[in-house]
Formats: structure tokens, sequence, C-alpha cells
């Protein structure tokens, strides 16, 4: 007891023990929030890479990809139990470009089937407009994709009104008059008969209207929440244009008098609300257009009939130019990946704005790499899509680069379709069947879910041998289902060279921490020696009266294991704060001193990862209280050591 009641005593009353637990929270806290961090960045990468391929992978080492997959993947199915589903896909390279326009990118195309893709990865968690969609596809409902890209705008216009913020109990200027001015002639007035009444108006955008109307004469902090409303209710009232909210939200910057650097944020909100004002148009006028182009391909096969070569010609040329507002079949969609150079942006607070979204056009052009690739079949094939959603991994290096088409489209592009005998000619006796297989149809990989619980890092290199196992034995009774070595390998493994690097840095940091640590350590030695030669005539006290050597050294290290608990708590409880809302510390540093770590318009992670790992946690905290042991392990066996006697005389 009296271990203890000295323990506590020495606690309260000795202000060297407050520096030995600041020292030993201090290396708590900074090996939390470090570790997290890292630990973070691993945990994206494993549930990106996971979304892209899923647990396994099946690839082979040459282009020419595998033949007979879905054979293979009815095989695994049956006879490896733990493989819960899989899906063929294929990866082909190409550059992206938009018509009418000087752009080119670079791209990877990667060909998907929906909604089976979803079955083997977290591909729809990812998407923008079937966000959480058990069975995403290529062609969502219409009116879906409406919905979203009006949120989006809405989103955008917010944006750029907030770039407006009020000053409280400032008033118009003239300028700004004139802007509000001709934000109000911009809207169409006969669209809205509630307005030319002086009945209360039911509709939400008019109601909205008769609000600006009845206070854009006043102060800004009156008007532009008003224009706030104005601006949700255009977003979402289906008899307005996508023009009339943008002219609304130009109309907005220019009454807000803004500095340059939000004048240029701003504009280039509007730049990019002028192409999703395009694609709106495009999908709510997709009907009308796909009717319209109907009647000329009537019209033109009819002419073609009649000969008339001149007509054939003029409804063709009528035709390609209409074909740019047309909202092409699900054969010939696109979804992009969410990070492709030029197609969107993030602000400083990490919101997205879209450029290039859905209802837009892109062009893809790639060399086929399926099969039989000579110097004389190097001839790019070209197809143009229409984007139908776009899917964010959150890892940079995946989405700025990738874009998803559906798997058929992709494999008659890349030249990996079946292929068949010529078909019969009556006067050759000696002609080839037609309904022969010459060549399969091939992938370039086939993506593996196994069953839950198996998906760990010890038993998947093990279902990895077995599927190998069984592509042995297939190719075996498949000639020509591949051409090259086919290895099944884990997502880790595809990843190898990511993950390994930031767990290698992990690896590192964690090294350097330890060693910084051992200054915690020799901070509690020094603290804990200079207690101990203070309290030598105590210790001869203690023992005079009949304390054992045992019992003093347990006084001491009592003490250091109470600075290390202490102080590991303390660390404990700010690193877990800070690193939980380390996001909006960064913002607000931002703000005040203008020093940003993380930039959200370069990294397209949105949050720098928070997380805290528990079982890292633990680890550091039995390491502070180990530090606080041993670092008072040598002064508590000095304090056993001393005699009675001496210790009474010490001055």
């Amino acid at each position: 007891m009296y271990k203890l009641y000295l323990c506590l005593q020495y606690l309260g009353k000795r202000v060297l023990a407050y520096f030995a637990m600041l020292g030993v929270a201090l290396c708590v806290f900074v090996m939390m929030v470090c570790i997290s961090i890292l630990t973070g960045f691993v945990n994206k990468v494993e549930v990106a890479a996971k979304g892209l391929f899923g647990d396994i992978v099946v690839s082979s080492a040459s282009l020419s990809g595998l033949g007979y997959y879905d054979e293979f993947i009815r095989e695994i199915k049956r006879d490896v139990p733990a493989v819960q589903d899989a899906s063929p896909f294929i990866l082909s390279y190409g550059i992206l470009r938009i018509p009418q326009t000087d752009y080119r990118c670079l791209v990877q195309v990667a060909g998907i089937r929906l909604p089976e893709r979803a079955a083997v990865s977290d591909f729809e968690d990812g998407l923008f407009v079937q966000a959480g969609e058990s069975k995403p596809t290529f062609a969502p409902p219409l009116s879906r994709v409406l919905a979203r890209l009006r949120e989006h705008m809405e989103a955008c216009g917010e944006i750029a009104l907030r770039q407006c913020a009020a000053v409280e109990g400032e008033g118009l200027s003239a300028p700004q008059h004139a802007a509000v001015s001709r934000l109000l002639k911009a809207i169409p007035i006969e669209m809205f008969p509630d307005l030319m009444r002086d009945a209360q108006p039911t509709d939400r955008f008019a109601g909205a209207l008769r609000k600006l109307l009845a206070v854009a004469g006043g102060r800004r902090d009156d008007y532009l929440p008003a224009l706030r409303e104005l601006l949700a209710a255009a977003a979402r009232q289906p008899d307005a244009s996508g023009a009339l909210f943008r002219q609304l939200v130009e109309a907005a910057a220019e009454a807000g008098d803004l500095p340059p650097e939000r004048r240029a944020l701003v504009e280039r909100v509007c730049s990019s609300l002028r192409h999703q004002e395009t694609a709106l148009n495009v999908l709510a006028g997709a009907e009308e257009v796909e009717q319209k182009l109907g009647e000329l391909r009537r019209e033109m096969k009819a002419a073609d009939d009649a000969g008339n070569d001149e007509e054939v010609l003029r409804l063709d040329a009528r035709i390609q130019a209409l074909s740019g507002r047309a909202l092409f079949g699900p054969d010939r969609r696109a979804i992009l990946g969410l990070g492709i150079p030029g197609f969107s942006f993030r602000t400083g607070d990490g919101e997205v704005v879209r450029t290039i979204g859905p209802g837009q056009q892109i062009v893809l052009s790639m060399i086929p790499f399926g099969r039989r690739l000579s110097p004389t079949d190097i001839t790019p094939t070209t197809a143009r899509f229409t984007v139908i959603d776009d899917c964010d991994t959150d890892v940079s290096s995946v989405d700025s680069e990738i874009v998803y088409v559906p798997f058929e489209t992709l494999q008659q592009l890349n030249n990996m379709s079946a292929e068949y005998a010529a078909p019969i000619r009556p006067a050759d006796a000696n002609a080839a069947d037609p309904n022969v297989l010459v060549a399969p149809a091939r992938c370039s990989q086939i993506h593996v879910k196994v069953r839950p619980g198996l998906a760990t890092n010890e038993k998947l290199p093990e279902l990895a041998g077995q599927i190998n196992e069984a592509w042995q034995r297939f190719e075996a009774r498949h000639r020509g289902a591949a051409t090259t070595e086919v290895k099944a390998r884990t997502w880790r493994q595809m990843q190898s060279r990511i993950v390994s690097t930031i767990e290698n840095q992990r690896t590192l940091m964690w090294l350097i921490l330890s060693v910084i640590s051992v200054v915690a350590l020799v901070l509690i030695f020094v603290i804990m020696y200079v207690i101990v030669v203070q309290k030598t005539r105590d210790i001869g006290v203690l023992k005079a009266v009949g304390a054992s050597s045992g019992g003093v050294a347990g006084i001491f290290l009592a003490y250091g294991a109470a600075i290390g608990v202490i102080g590991s708590l303390i660390g404990t409880v700010g690193g877990y704060f800070f690193v939980r809302n380390i996001n909006p510390i960064h913002d607000w540093v931002g703000r005040a001193f203008g020093f940003v770590v993380w930039n959200r318009e370069t990294f397209m992670f949105a949050r720098i990862p928070n997380e805290v790992s528990f079982a890292t946690t633990a680890t550091i905290i039995v390491g502070a209280i180990a530090s606080g042991i041993v670092g008072s392990l040598l002064p508590a066996v000095l304090a056993a050591r001393k005699q009675p006697v001496e210790a009474l005389r010490y001055e």
C-alpha cells in the first residue's frame, strides 16, 4: 500500500514528472498520426485495387489474352468452392478525343460486363449516376441521369455563389445593380404564369424569383440568399433549360464584385456549366433527336433507292450534324474515370466540378492488339461513345487514365472477337464449314471474387494456386486457349509496386519514430535518476523501517509505468481526435495561415485518410508503457541497492 501512496505523491508533487509525461504523450501523438495516415493510404489503395480487379486476377503474359473464358469461369465456379463469382475483363490502350476540339489524351480502355462487374468488385460504389446500385448498367434510366446532372449543376452553382459570399450589411454597388438587372432580363418570365398574377405562386421557381425581385434593390446580404434559393429552384425546373441556370450563375458572379482568385474559380465553374448545359440539352432532347434521325435515314434510303445522289449527300450531312446531339445505344456508351485531365477538377474544399460528364460524347481511337498483329495489321479503330456515368475509385493512378466501355464492343474494336470459317460457296466443294470455330473470342483478364471470409492475405495466395492448377487442367483440354503463360495472382500481387512502396514508407516511419521515441526513454531515465538522488534520504528511511529492496525498486518502477500510462493516454486521446478531425484542421490552417499541405486540386483523394487503427494504437500504447518501465529500471535498481545508513547520511 505504501508503494501506491508514495507513487501518487511523487506524481502529484514532482514537476519533473510532467515533462516526462509530456515527452511520452508527444511521441505517442506523432506516431499515431503518421502511422494512421500511412495505413489509411494502404487501405485506400487496397479498396481501389479490389474494386478494380476483384480478389484474384487470371491474366496472360501476352496482349492476345485468354480464350474460352466463359467455359473456364463455369469450371472454376464448379471445381473451386471458394470462388463466388468471376467476370472477363479487357484492358487496352488508346487516344481519347472530344469531338470538334483539339483535346487529346492517352488512356487505358477497359471492357467490362455490367451488371456482372458489380458481382466481382465494388465498382458500383464509385459511380456518379448509379452510386450504390446493385446492378449498374450502361443504360440507366434517362430520368435518373437527368436528375443527377441537375443536382450536380445545382452543386456547382452553389460553389460559384459561395465565392460571392455576402458582406453583412453592405449594399449593392451600381455595377452590381446592373448585373442584377441583366440577370432578371435573362429570365423568360413568360415561362412562369404565376409571376403574371398577384396570387401566391405555386411553382417553386416562380416563388423564388418573386422573392429575388423583392430584394434585388436592397442589401447584398438579403440579395444573395434569395439568389441561392432561385438557383436551387432553377437547377430542378423541368421547363427551364441549362442555359437559364448558367446565366443566373454568371450574373451572380458579376454581382458579387469578386477578387481575382475567386473570380477565376467562378469563371472556371461557369465554363464547366456551359458543358453541362450542352449535356443536359442532349439528354432532355434524346428522344426527339432519335425520332428525327430515324426520319432522315428513311428519307436517305428512299433517295438512294431513287438514285438521287445529291439528295443522299444532303441528307447524310444533316444526319452527321444531328448525330453530335444523339444519345448512342448501350453498346456505344462509356463510363469515365473521375480524374481524366481536363474532364473535371476539385476546388480547394475538395468539391468535384465535372466539365465532361453524362450526356456528352467522346471519341476513342486504338490499335487492335487482339491477335495476328503485324506491320500490315496496324490499323487504328475509332468509335464514338456517349458518356453515361463516371467512376471514382479514390486513387488518382486509376481514375486519371481509364475509360470503361461495354465488353463486347471493346472486344470487337480490339480484334478479340471469335473467328469462324469462311462461308460455303456452292461452286467449291472443299470449302470450310461456316459453323467451325477458327479462333475463340478472347479477354485480357478474368477477375475472381472469393466467398466472404476467405479474402485474407493468408488465404488468397493458396486460392490463386488452386485456380492456376484449374487452368492447367483446362488448357490441356482446350488447345489455343492461350498463346503464352497464364497465371492467377492476388490483388496485392497485382498492386505490389504501389502497396509495397507505401508499406516500406510506413516501416521506415516506424523506425524513425522509434528512434525518436528513445528520447522519451532517456528523458524518463534522467528524471527518474534525479528523483532517486533527491529522495535518497527517503529511501534510507523506508529501508530503516523495514522496506525491502524489491519494495523500494517497485516504487520507482511503478512511478515509471505510471508516467508511461498517463503520457500514452494523453497522446492517444490527442492523436485520435487529431486524426479523426485532420481534414477540418487542415482546412482551418489553410484559411488562417495560407499553408496548404494537402492540395485537393492536385490529389484525387478528396480527403486525407483519417481512420485510426486500434491494433496499431494498442501497440504504440504498450510500447510507451514499456519505455516508462525500461527508463525507470536502472534508477530503481540504484535505489534498491542503497544502504540505509549511507542513505540517511546523504546531504
